[in-house]
């Protein structure tokens, strides 16, 4: 929101950052998170100490999850914030409304269509890693194996047929997806068709 709303030193930068782990390995990105998080790592004695476990558990996997994925939301959302501007908001202010307010009625009805479009494409790209989420989980059977990691085991245990069936699941997953978006895309275009005559009139 702040990136799409005010300009502040280090904006570019931010957008920038925002974009890193489309341009970095996953792998990578999972030896990141062991270099701070895991028990040699920075952070690593005073998790410990805490009694925290977030490598090889399942808040590393949705660190690694949320690393990978969350490009995929900022693309839908910024743009289209951008191109919205603050005057909507601004009349909200001077109306007296508070910030939570303003989120509720104003700023995520704008972009609820971007958001659930970039919601589904996050579903289908976590459904699939096998990089960063290999590393950061140990791939440990039944308590961090992902659907991705239990098609690796499957299949290195010469167990081809449930290998098999596994990625017909995640292919399944994929498809869901690829319908879910299909759906949004026609309800907002619907929706432009729709508030077009209004704003038309509103002139």
């Amino acid at each position: 929101w702040a990136v799409t709303k005010f300009s502040f030193p280090g904006r570019g930068l931010l957008l920038a950052l925002i974009e890193l782990p489309f341009s970095i390995s996953p792998i990578v990105a999972g030896v990141a998170y062991l270099f701070v998080y895991g028990a040699q790592g920075l952070l690593g004695p005073l998790l410990d100490a805490w009694d925290i476990k977030i490598m090889f558990a399942v808040p590393g996997i949705v660190l690694a999850s949320l690393f990978v994925t969350a490009p995929f939301v900022a693309r839908e959302i910024i743009p289209l914030m951008m191109a919205q501007g603050r005057e909507e908001e601004e009349a909200a202010v001077t109306l007296g409304a508070s910030g939570w307010r303003i989120l509720r009625t104003v700023t995520l009805p704008n972009v609820r269509f971007a958001l659930l479009y970039g919601a589904a494409l996050c579903n289908a790209r976590v459904m699939g890693e096998f990089g960063a989420v290999s590393v950061v989980s140990g791939n440990i059977r039944g308590q961090t194996s992902t659907l991705p990691l239990q098609i690796e085991l499957l299949y290195q245990d010469n167990q081809a047929v449930a290998a098999f069936a596994a990625a017909t699941i995640l292919a399944g997953v994929a498809l869901l997806t690829l319908l879910v978006k299909i759906i949004i895309e026609r309800f907002d275009a619907e929706r432009a068709r729709l508030e077009l005559p209004r704003a038309s009139a509103g002139h």
